[in-house]
């Protein structure tokens, strides 16, 4: 058996050039934690480049969060309570973006005994709601400000 080492390896001209520099490949501990510089991310740490991420929005956060709402008028009635929230948010980080997606089901508690049911509050822009025992015509009128302000406070978590 031959016990000669091979000569070629991907680095053979590095041990064998006199002139080339030696580099030190060992680790080094960091005294001051002030030096080590840490990549700047709107995701995970383990995400630096910002490509995809998705996290799941809990629906007792986006309930707290509409409760902003309450005590909004809407035509003669206000919103007294946000009776219930259901569905699905996400939180996605995709491209270094934040983006939410959502597709939810929002009951909202009139000051007259009436409700506003959303049966499609989505982030693509449906907006399908339900009035029931609503009295007062005006509040057809200004159910925008409600899809407006309800999209304002379901989209917090994107900042």
């Amino acid at each position: 058996m031959d016990n000669t080492k091979k000569e070629h390896s991907y680095t053979y001209w590095v041990k064998h050039d006199p002139n080339h520099p030696k580099i030190d490949c060992q680790p080094k501990k960091v005294e001051d934690p002030s030096q080590v510089q840490q990549p700047q991310t709107i995701g995970s740490q383990w995400n630096v480049s910002g490509t995809w991420e998705e996290k799941k929005v809990p629906m007792n956060d986006i309930k707290n969060s509409l409760e902003n709402i309450i005590g909004m008028k809407i035509g003669q009635t206000k919103i007294s309570a946000v009776e219930s929230v259901e569905g699905e948010a996400h939180l996605y980080l995709s491209r270094g973006k934040k983006r939410m997606g959502y597709h939810l089901k929002i009951t909202y508690a009139l000051e007259d005994d009436g409700q506003i049911k959303y049966t499609d509050f989505t982030d693509d822009g449906d907006r399908d709601y339900v009035l029931e025992d609503v009295t007062d015509e005006t509040v057809k009128h200004q159910i925008e400000d409600l899809h407006d302000r309800t999209k304002q406070y379901v989209e917090v978590f994107k900042n």
